[in-house]
């Protein structure tokens, strides 16, 4: 059969996925024009341009806008052509990264979800923890004993902005690190020394003045529902279980929300994950996890 080598608007519209409105548009702009144009004003399109209209719309859902395809369409050569798939490459590239940071996101807010179901509050167990790569605020110590909370405010925003411009975070919300002078003091469980995000992201992509790396080791974990500032009950089980199992605290404790309230509008639904590094007491003391 012969193969058919024109085809009217409608035709050529409907095989394209577009109405004939377009096609006339784009005919009027000078963005694509049909092969031929009888003097009647009928118009028809060769079978050689269908694969430059699905570039054409392909450049379109990248981002360029018509006025830069018609510039495109007007002086194309190979060269040009060249250097637009260039740019084109180097934004899909970025489109994928943006895709993957998305997706590492969804997968591990999913992971903390299906973990929250499995929550036992108000005990406390040993675990053997894999290390993790933190990113870190600047140091608040001074700041939060002093009770400067409109500063301690800046300091977070920056480093959720710094977090956020190296597309870091990694679904795992914003967490506390907590000095154990603090900790091992009651009454003092809520001065923060950093703020912290973790990151999928190797330290090298990180400053050095904000990368951490949370050791691998002995950690005891609890638990506790509600508000995420109410660490004191934690913090005494803690404690309790530390003299009771003769082991000593060898570093930060870090406290991650595992619900907040993306999750839930009831601060009573919020859980925290508080954990404690340690060692038997009778090991050699080790230096704490400090910077």
């Amino acid at each position: 059969m012969a193969r058919k080598l024109s085809f009217h608007t409608g035709e050529f519209a409907k095989i394209v996925g577009v109405n004939k409105r377009t096609l006339h548009y784009y005919d009027e702009e000078g963005i694509f024009r049909p092969a031929h144009v009888e003097p009647n004003g009928y118009r028809s399109y060769s079978f050689q341009q269908f694969y430059p209209f699905y570039m054409l719309r392909h450049f379109r859902s990248m981002g360029l806008d018509l006025a830069e395809i018609k510039e495109y369409m007007e002086h194309r050569s190979p060269a040009r052509l060249d250097a637009l798939l260039t740019e084109q490459q180097a934004w899909l590239t970025g489109e994928m990264e943006r895709l993957r940071h998305q997706m590492r996101i969804v997968r591990n807010q999913r992971a903390l979800l299906a973990q929250a179901e499995k929550i036992v509050c108000g005990r406390v167990e040993e675990v053997e923890r894999k290390a993790a790569h933190l990113i870190l605020s600047e140091n608040v110590r001074t700041l939060a004993r002093s009770g400067e909370t409109p500063t301690i405010e800046r300091v977070i925003i920056e480093h959720l902005r710094y977090v956020a411009e190296r597309r870091a975070d990694a679904g795992f919300g914003i967490g506390v690190m907590i000095s154990p002078e603090e900790y091992l003091t009651p009454g003092r469980e809520n001065i923060e020394t950093y703020y912290f995000t973790v990151t999928e992201q190797p330290l090298r992509a990180i400053d050095k003045a904000y990368r951490w790396q949370r050791p691998a080791g002995r950690y005891l974990v609890t638990y506790f529902a509600g508000d995420y500032e109410d660490t004191r009950a934690s913090y005494d089980l803690l404690r309790a279980y530390l003299a009771a199992h003769d082991l000593r605290a060898v570093g930060f404790a870090y406290e991650e929300s595992i619900l907040e309230d993306t999750s839930s509008r009831d601060v009573r639904d919020y859980l925290t994950r508080i954990l404690v590094p340690v060692a038997d007491a009778a090991d050699s003391p080790a230096a704490h996890d400090m910077i």
